[in-house]
């Protein structure tokens, strides 16, 4: 309910209320107020609006909210009637619709029904809440957890509860007669039903508050400080603290002590609503969040297990979605082979399961001991998965790859750390979505032959020795990792058939996310795309600014539709390295890459590399410390070599403190654009004067490259740059 409709139906039923015959509509009293109990601050507003009748009697409409940090969490709506009696006492009765908002996001409405007698020197009052609908889901209690050889979910749920309370006080005679102020105190009692299972919670309270009346400027105001002390079987002890300002719109004619006459004061009830939250609700089967399959047989493994044959059987008798959990150290000498769906978890690690009725999400935690597959076999991959399996949360050291996978679809790898293998850390043959987060590979096999380990165009599926190595995979996502002291960082390739000419794409690789990712220590390139297509690069850093050996930091070769953000490249050869090869498939061309926020910085060679390849955009990109130049432009003047490089722009490119020159122009390049300042450097630009070189710059549709500010004139790019 929204507090501005609320206090506009407060409005319209005074209005209606004080076309009474016998009514005469008295000043709204406004009220503020501030609340400190149970380590809380809310903070409250409200509207009183009181209608004399004959006889000296009252109706009321009361309208108020209560706000906790700042969010609405209760809206009131009540109305009540007051009657004089003898001696100065009154009797009233009054009703309440109230909304809450609790902790868990739930809504909940009640109806809550008072009497009060009041006196000139002792009050009493009593209220019944009702709770109206039923229970409402708090996601956040849910769970899971293993029953026999099931995974059962249990729903948190929360509900509101039927209550009473009553009090009785009396004013204490502490202050001056011809002193405007009061001092009461009060003692009752509260009760809370315990449906559902709970206990009944009883409780005692005590308060005391001090009021003053008339302060400066406002005429019938009060000013009210209290505090309060409750006990129960429910949450103890609990302490609070209270101002309240109350404030007659336009001032009142009942000032001095008759602004404390109880036929105006507010009612005192308790409009928050007692709710009671637990994990304690439905229990219904679970699913896997990853999948979407039904939990099959929940089994363990662990050293006691047997050896890989063992455990593979104990797999297979599990059947297809099982949740595989994985405790201790286990010694494999063979291939553990995860089945269809399967989920293997190791100790401490958690997953995500939800209720198949309901849809919530939770998780799951295997409580047992951390986890590490131990392969002995350099021969043998530790794990194999298949289509829809998922490991999470264990450490994998020794054997072929810690993790493969091959012809498998829907795969996720999630909290590994994978070290010491003989072969790649993770690989994808043929896989169609896989996803790999937070992991951690490092120090692998690092492979210094050249013959045997250095990629080449001549063999396209091969860069051995990666810690991701993905070929003819498709909607690969590789998130939150880190990568270090390996041969290879990522490489993702198409599968490539050249057992004729022309070369084919056998398995395309495309649809590929590689975010917040880190390479340190790769003893070749950081990042290889071969042949690949769709791809999102963004917040990734590879440095290999500690180590002598190793090649280009990121290449992409002969891929398409890229885009890159973020990225910071620390030593290396080269550091972005864009390239084509006529013996790739006709389709593997490296166009379309758009770059936006890159730092290359203490490259041996170049920042960047162009070699022959077109519509290249790289934006706000800086290059510091490159051992020759800023950018290497290096086009062909062969059309099966690759033709000229062009279509590039350089905007808000900066080349500092390069060695050399800031761009370098080899062979043929066309419309180039942008905007290139260069600082701390020899030559802006650079060009090569051999005569089989074939160096030219052509400048069509207006295409123009400015050097610290002014324009690179193609047809003096030899006389310009040297």
């Amino acid at each position: 309910m929204k507090f501005s409709s609320l206090f506009a139906a407060a409005l319209v039923s005074g209005t209606a209320l004080s076309s009474h015959a016998l009514a005469q509509a008295q000043q709204p009293i406004l009220e503020f107020d501030g609340n400190l109990a149970y380590g809380q601050g809310t903070g409250g507003l409200g509207v009183f609006l009181p209608f004399l009748l004959d006889g000296g009697d009252a109706l009321f409409f009361d309208a108020s909210g209560s706000f906790v940090e700042g969010s609405a969490r209760q809206a009131s709506f009540g109305m009540g009637y007051r009657h004089r009696i003898e001696n100065g006492w009154l009797l009233g009765g009054y009703g309440y619709f109230d909304v809450f908002n609790s902790d868990h996001g739930n809504s909940f409405n009640q109806l809550s029904f008072g009497a009060e007698v009041l006196g000139p020197v002792y009050e009493g009052r009593a209220n019944i809440y009702l709770p109206l609908g039923g229970d409402k889901v708090a996601a956040e209690l849910s769970h899971a957890f293993v029953s026999g050889s099931e995974l059962k979910f249990q729903a948190g749920r929360e509900f509101a509860r039927t209550g009473a309370d009553a009090e009785a006080g009396m004013r204490l005679p502490v202050f001056p007669q011809d002193m405007n102020a009061e001092m009461k105190v009060f003692g009752g009692a509260y009760w809370y039903d315990g449906a559902r299972g709970l206990d009944d919670t009883l409780g005692i309270k005590a308060r005391t508050e001090v009021s003053f009346a008339g302060l400066p400027g406002v005429s019938g105001s009060t000013f009210t400080l209290g505090a309060s002390v409750s006990h129960d079987n429910e949450k103890k002890t609990e302490f609070g603290l209270t101002a309240r300002l109350r404030v007659p719109l336009g001032g009142s004619n009942r000032t001095g002590k008759a602004a404390f006459d109880p036929l105006f004061q507010r009612i005192e009830r308790s409009d928050f609503v007692r709710t009671y939250a637990d994990g304690n609700g439905t229990v219904e089967a679970a699913e896997f969040v990853h999948g979407g399959q039904a939990v099959g047989q929940v089994i363990t493994v662990d050293a006691a297990s047997g050896d890989a044959a063992a455990i593979n059987a104990a797999l297979a008798a599990a059947g297809q979605n099982a949740l595989v959990l994985a405790n201790g150290t286990m010694t494999l000498a063979q291939t553990l082979q995860l089945g269809a769906g399967q989920h293997m978890l190791g100790g401490g690690g958690v997953i995500g399961v939800r209720g198949q009725n309901s849809r919530i999400e939770t998780a799951f935690r295997n409580a047992g001991q951390a986890t590490t597959l131990n392969g002995t076999n350099a021969a043998a991959n530790v794990v194999t998965m298949a289509s829809g399996s998922e490991i999470s949360s264990l450490a994998i050291t020794g054997g072929l790859a810690g993790i493969a996978a091959n012809g498998a679809s829907g795969i996720s790898i999630r909290d590994v750390d994978i070290s010491r293998t003989a072969g790649d850390g993770i690989r994808l043959d043929n896989v169609v979505g896989a996803t790999i987060e937070g992991a951690n590979i490092h120090d692998l096999f690092i492979c210094n032959s050249n013959t045997a380990c250095e990629f080449a165009v001549g063999r396209p599926n091969l860069a051995p020795h990666a810690a991701i190595a993905a070929l003819g995979t498709s909607g690969l996502t590789v998130r939150d990792t880190v990568i270090d002291s390996v041969t290879y960082g990522i490489f993702a390739g198409s599968r490539i058939d050249d057992s004729d000419w022309p070369p084919v794409i056998a398995n395309a690789a495309h649809d590929i996310v590689i975010d917040n990712v880190t390479i340190s220590r790769s003893r070749r390139e950081g990042i290889l795309l071969v042949a690949a297509d769709d791809v999102k690069m963004n917040k990734v850093t590879v440095d290999n600014s500690e180590q002598g050996l190793d090649m280009d930091l990121v290449v992409l070769q002969g891929t398409s539709n890229v885009t890159i953000s973020d990225m910071t490249l620390l030593g290396g050869i080269n550091g972005l390295m864009l390239v084509s090869a006529s013996t790739l498939p006709e389709e593997a061309k490296t166009t379309n890459v758009r770059v936006d926020g890159l730092r290359i910085d203490g490259t041996r060679n170049a920042g960047v590399f162009f070699n022959p390849v077109s519509d290249i955009h790289l934006k706000n990109v800086t290059v510091t410390n490159a051992g020759t130049y800023g950018a290497y432009i290096y086009g062909s003047e062969w059309e099966f070599l690759g033709g000229p490089v062009k279509d590039i722009t350089l905007e808000n490119f900066r080349v500092e403190g390069a060695r050399t020159a800031g761009l370098y122009f080899s062979g043929p390049a066309e419309n180039i654009r942008g905007d290139v300042s260069v600082v701390g450097t020899p030559l802006d630009c650079l060009a090569d004067q051999g005569a089989w070189s074939g160096t030219a710059l052509t400048q069509t549709g207006g295409a123009v490259l400015r050097l610290n500010g002014s324009e690179l004139e193609a047809s003096r790019l030899k006389t310009t740059c040297r």
